[in-house]
């Protein structure tokens, strides 16, 4: 086994700069400046800091003057400090730039930094574990091999997701060697369970160390009564980007709890509950500010009504300001007018519902009066009208919306046979106007999986230039089986140019019972991300054998967990998937059935 330090690879020589203007002694110009050592090698470990001392020399007509003193020397933030010309590194890996800022000139080198580290988790995993693996022999057995089950293999990760937890099987050993690897980084992990999860400070040193590259994840075992022998299983790949995913709030309905549940991405506590009372299908303004909701009043949801709440920013607290149990809108899904149009802040709000007659309609959530309008009247048009529309999105710039059009008059929440439309949207002369309905995503379309007859759950993204949604090859909801559908996520562009199945996202061509996709309410520098919820096994923490009983309903087989995929935008061409397997939500229930997540800013940005 590899020891606790290993070599560092070292970069070419890094030359300093030439310049002109005037000099460090403020009469003659320096041919360049450069910094010493021009390249340097650090390993660090988990835990720890190391040093490394530089000097500035100008040169001149082949003479070198030391000018440290009058120097400043800076690195990026994220690999340590400097005081004076000494270099405090941080258990951070990777290639950092030092630049030497000389009055007007300047100078750089190069250093380069190997993150190591022993980690041993576990109460009942013995502290020598590294010298038995180190002792031990890699012998092939197959039966033997311990399987990584999560992360799944070519997932995109956050850089600021939370320690994850790596599973695998125990392949008939009880002591454990985990490797997480990357251009600048060896860290092993010792433990005698079936999953690990590394301190948030290590896991963030290792993220960041493969920011933008790859982190190889092995797992090999051994039996401690027979510790000669161990045995390897294959390694699984991660990409972790450089995307840094704002704080932001994502909200999803805990449905076995009957309760909206608030996390904010990147935290470790706990959700926290927003309402409860049976409240189910829900939406969130992209403001952060407001939130609607359906309820089974009564706990009978032969009588469906929708509410609103706004988050008061002074108070810290959500309030009603539409309580479905008065049973004023007959309706379900909700979606909120952007700020700006057509109000110009957030005192005034416009929200869409899905009525339980086949219609959309317009309301102001603030006090629940409708609206006037043609929404009514336009949304159920489109071939072979009457139509029905629901599940509505308004785009980022409020100029138009996205919805579900099925030819079913009166279809509200089990909807067959639907197309994804969209309709403009405009507001003149205290008029407000939507026009009338364009087919974007036409059924059917085959896919290895089937034919594909029915779209829902449409979704635009924070720059409204795609759009995700379902795709199902029946009616949606399955009350005894929910995966029978099939239902999946694709994405069509904004002007219907291309529609594209996310097969890396949905997990190949099978049925993980997939809905309600939604998108992070920023685009990153490589990457859009969406948040959906899916019946897909998390691990051996949950799957169809391993699962709460509440969760056990209406079809469902196992908990819906909530999970974050990445979107590659240079691969945006309609020719190729641009998904990636996804990553579950650090932090949510695994007990609770998590569905509908909305993601949009925290209540702490709400004005």
């Amino acid at each position: 086994m590899r020891g606790l330090l290993i070599a560092i690879a070292v970069f070419g020589a890094a030359c300093g700069s030439k310049t002109n203007g005037g000099g460090i002694d403020g009469a003659m110009t320096y041919e360049s400046i450069d910094v010493e050592p021009a390249q340097a090698q650090l390993t660090v470990a988990l835990g720890t800091t190391a040093q490394q001392p530089y000097q500035v020399f100008g040169v001149r007509n082949g003479a070198k003057t030391e000018i440290t003193s009058a120097c400043t020397l800076t690195v990026d933030a994220g690999f340590g400090g400097f005081i004076g010309a000494t270099l405090t590194v941080y258990p951070h890996g990777g290639k950092a730039l030092i630049t030497a800022h000389c009055a007007a000139q300047s100078g750089t080198a190069e250093l380069a930094v190997n993150l190591t580290g022993n980690v041993v988790v576990g109460p009942n995993t013995p502290q020598d574990a590294a010298t038995t693996f180190g002792g031990a022999t890699t012998a092939v057995d197959p039966s033997r091999s311990p399987s990584l089950e999560y992360p799944l293999d070519q997932a995109v990760a956050p850089l600021n997701i939370p320690p994850i937890e790596i599973q695998w099987t125990a392949a008939g050993n009880d002591l454990f060697h985990i490797t997480l690897a990357s251009t600048y980084a060896d860290v092993h992990v010792f433990t005698s369970d079936v999953q690990a999860t590394l301190a948030s400070n290590d896991w963030d040193a290792i993220a960041g160390t493969a920011a933008g590259g790859t982190l190889s994840i092995t797992v090999e075992g051994l039996l401690q009564s027979a510790p000669q022998t161990k045995y390897a299983g294959a390694a699984v790949k991660i990409t972790m980007s450089h995307d840094t995913i704002d704080k932001s709030a994502i909200y999803y309905w805990a449905s076995s709890a009957g309760s909206i549940m608030s996390e904010t991405f990147g935290d470790t506590a706990a959700p926290s509950a927003v309402k409860n009372d049976c409240t189910s299908c829900h939406s969130l303004s992209r403001k952060g500010s407001r939130l609607g909701y359906s309820r089974c009043v009564a706990n009978d949801c032969g009588q469906l009504y929708a509410g609103f709440m706004r988050f008061d920013p002074q108070q810290k607290v959500w309030n009603d300001t539409v309580d479905a149990n008065a049973k004023a809108i007959h309706g379900s899904y909700t979606t909120f007018s952007p700020v700006g149009n057509p109000y110009p802040d957030d005192s005034q709000a416009l929200a869409i519902v899905s009525m339980a007659n086949g219609t959309l309609s317009l309301y102001d959530p603030d006090t629940g009066a409708p609206v006037g309008s043609n929404l009514d009247d336009v949304s159920t048009h489109g071939p072979g009208a009457p139509r029905s529309g629901l599940m509505a999105d308004w785009s980022p710039d409020g100029s138009s919306i996205v919805f579900a059009s099925t030819p079913h008059p009166g279809q509200w929440i089990d909807l067959s046979d639907s197309s994804i439309a969209t309709m403009s949207y405009s507001y003149s002369s205290a008029t407000h106007h939507f026009g009338e309905p364009a087919m974007l995503v036409t059924n059917p379309i085959t896919l290895p999986g089937g034919t594909y007859s029915n779209f829902f759950f449409p979704s635009y993204s924070p720059d409204g230039k795609l759009v995700v949604f379902n795709a199902a090859r029946a009616s949606w909801r399955n009350f005894s089986d929910a995966k029978t559908a099939g239902q999946r996520l694709m994405m069509v562009e904004a002007t219907g140019a291309w529609t594209v199945d996310l097969t890396a996202m949905n997990g190949g061509t099978g049925d993980a019972d997939i809905t309600w996709p939604h998108w992070a309410p920023s685009v990153g520098s490589d990457y859009y991300w969406i948040v959906f919820s899916s019946e897909r096994d998390y691990g051996h923490e949950v799957t169809a054998s391993k699962t709460a009983a509440p969760c056990v309903a209406n079809g469902v087989k196992q908990c819906k967990q909530i999970w974050i995929g990445a979107i590659a935008k240079n691969r945006l061409t309609g020719q190729v998937d641009p998904s990636a397997p996804p990553m579950w939500l650090p932090g949510q229930d695994p007990g609770t059935d998590n569905i509908s997540p909305y993601w949009t800013v925290p209540t702490t940005e709400v004005q």
